[in-house]
């Protein structure tokens, strides 16, 4: 007895997910294409389908091996000293400013574990910020989107207001064929009806 509601409960969380689920795959779903390009060169448009995010680069950059691959690997130098003290850091890490559960005040330091692990990230990561490329060309593109559907809104209400117009005219021309409403007077009939002058007497 007690299946039937549990499997309910299941079925109506995962059918409240889809609208989360269908925005996401939307999202996902978008072709981005990101390209480096160097000194002067062009950088492609972004098409209705694609988004196209360039990073530029000097062009003395065009024909180097990258940042990160220069030099030797194997080189001592180019070891991270956080690799070097590694087992001298797992060994000792207790007591005061060791930011673990042992030892006297192992509570303290984790705020120095963050602050350094943060900059480590910050060295390591890539200069350029793709998210946030694809993010300002995508409100571009949205940007564009709602203004062509404003100018196709503003169109389609003027051929409305157009339409309703004839309606009108032809319904009042109707009207007037079988009698249910006078003919408007023309302004030559009404200038034909008016009085002529009397020219002066000599």
């Amino acid at each position: 007895m007690t299946r039937l509601p549990l499997f309910a409960l299941i079925l109506a969380g995962s059918a409240a997910a889809l609208p989360a689920a269908a925005q996401e795959s939307a999202v996902e779903g978008e072709k981005i294409n990101q390209v480096i390009v160097y000194g002067e060169d062009k950088c492609e448009a972004s098409s209705a389908d694609e988004i196209v995010v360039c990073n530029r680069l000097p062009e003395s950059e065009r024909y180097r091996v990258p940042p990160i691959l220069r030099g030797n690997p194997l080189d001592p130098r180019n070891e991270a000293w956080a690799n070097k003290v590694v087992a001298l850091e797992r060994v000792g890490r207790f007591g005061t400013d060791s930011c673990s559960p042992t030892g006297l005040g192992g509570f303290t330091g984790c705020t120095q574990a963050l602050v350094a692990g943060a900059r480590a990230e910050r060295r390591a990561a890539d200069k350029t910020d793709w998210q946030a490329m694809i993010a300002d060309e995508r409100a571009r593109r949205l940007a564009g989107i709602d203004a062509a559907a404003a100018e196709v809104e503003a169109a389609v209400v003027a051929e409305e207001r157009a339409l309703e117009e004839r309606q009108k005219a032809a319904a009042e021309l109707e009207r007037q064929a079988s009698g249910e409403a006078p003919a408007p007077a023309s302004p030559d009939s009404e200038a034909d009806a008016s009085e002529l002058p009397v020219p002066p007497q000599p």
